[in-house]
């Protein structure tokens, strides 16, 4: 992979800003109004970082409906705080309780202006790391996160199959029609012709056949191996090459299915993709050498998803897709001396069910926001988790069609004869 082209000098200083310019944004939001010393002036960071961001947006020449995009995509939270810390009572000490009487209808209805403050400034705290996210994003080459991740070092078992993915993407394009890895709103082209649709796989799952989606599977590890293989410069070692696309090729099937936009906004369908998905961050763990397959491969998604402007949350959005690939991994020493049965995967994807919401319950606990707020996520909770327990069902049928003992599409060897052993057993052996 050393023939890659090597990135100027000139854009790798301002990649790397960009990444610890996003990281610094980030923990200034947030930290600013939970620790006592700052909270004073957090109006005055966090709206002046959120109108910095919408400053720099539009300079560069982003349209201002992407700058207010968020605003949409995130409208039911912040109804959900600014409703719940308007009118019901709290013991939070960060807002003066300042109770208004408005008549409504000949009835008086009270509202908490500190509360409702105090919610104000949350929403716009969510704001300001959405929008610091679409200037890494939106502004210059796309690349420019990429290149801001490798140059600090990051795991090459995360950079070389990330690599691979994005060229297999063919350059993401981004508003305004540039090239590159960023890209906003809402896209429908599948990753790769051959990745067949969400619902066309579910269709034959329930009818006991996995074929199409081993088929998929199959294609894109044969043709992720290749592609290793012909990018390397050098001799790579063997587990090396192997993790890699391995992990590339899973990112890619992962990847097909998340640009496919099925049930848009449906509360009742929110995690359904994980009955695919979570099958393919176990094939990642018991596929590759690394102990951290299925972290490796949900990082690759999560960063392609972030470039493409997918989730609502922004870079914190990566979350989502990199805990149940670390929690699958976490697990998976146990996991192999279990039996090979259902049970055992139906639990696994539970668990991971629950690790899929880590983005929400960051943000939420960044926040400091009252317990009523998680009920907010109870309607994503229950076909997250039922989504998890069938996905344990297509994992098993999944991993006995892949071997972990050899890359899908690798020859098998032939039995080689020995002094003690004549040519003669070995092919009676195989007849046998």
């Amino acid at each position: 992979m050393t023939d890659q082209p090597a990135t100027p000098r000139s854009r790798t200083r301002p990649a790397v800003l960009k990444v610890l310019y996003l990281l610094a944004v980030t923990a200034a939001v947030f930290a600013v109004p939970a620790i006592e010393a700052t909270r004073p002036a957090r109006w005055w960071v966090v709206g002046g970082l959120l109108v910095l961001q919408a400053v720099v947006l539009i300079r560069c020449g982003v349209e201002r409906r992407e700058v207010l995009r968020p605003l949409g995509r995130l409208k039911w939270l912040f109804v959900v705080l600014l409703s719940v810390y308007a009118f019901l009572p709290g013991d939070d000490n960060r807002a003066v309780a300042d109770w208004y009487a408005i008549p409504v209808f000949g009835r008086v209805l009270w509202v908490n202006l500190g509360g409702l403050a105090l919610a104000a400034l949350m929403c716009l705290q969510i704001l300001t790391v959405l929008l610091a996210s679409a200037v890494v994003r939106l502004t210059g080459p796309g690349t420019d996160l990429i290149v801001g991740l490798r140059s600090l070092g990051f795991p090459k078992l995360f950079v070389f199959p990330l690599d691979l993915v994005l060229a297999k993407l063919g350059g993401m394009r981004r508003p305004g029609g540039g090239g590159g890895g960023g890209g906003g709103g809402r896209r429908h082209a599948s990753a790769d012709p051959a990745t067949p649709g969400f619902f066309a796989v579910l269709k034959q799952l329930m009818r006991g056949d996995v074929a199409a989606f081993t088929t998929a599977i199959r294609a894109a590890l044969d043709d992720a191996r290749r592609q290793v293989e012909e990018d390397a410069g050098e001799p790579l070692d063997p587990k090396f090459a192997n993790d890699v696309a391995v992990i590339a090729g899973v990112g890619l099937v992962m990847v097909g299915f998340k640009m496919l936009k099925l049930l848009p906004g449906v509360p009742i369908a929110s995690g359904h993709k994980t009955l695919l998905l979570f099958p393919l961050y176990i094939l990642a763990a018991r596929l590759t050498h690394t102990r951290w397959g299925g972290t490796a491969a949900g990082s690759v998604m999560g960063i392609v998803g972030f470039l493409q402007g997918d989730g609502r949350f922004g870079i914190l959005e990566v979350l989502k897709h990199l805990a149940p690939g670390l929690l699958i991994d976490l697990m998976m020493p146990v996991v192999r001396r279990l039996p090979e049965r259902a049970w055992v995967y139906c639990g696994v994807g539970l668990l991971a069910g629950v690790a899929r919401l880590t983005t929400e319950l960051a943000v939420l606990l960044l926040l400091g926001t009252r317990a009523e707020v998680y009920l907010f996520f109870a309607a994503k909770l229950v076909p997250t988790l039922v989504a998890g327990v069938l996905s344990g069902f297509v994992a098993v049928a999944i991993l006995r069609a892949f071997p972990a003992d050899r890359l899908p599409g690798e020859p098998v060897e032939e039995p080689v004869p020995t002094a003690e052993e004549p040519v003669a057993a070995v092919n009676k052996k195989e007849d046998g």
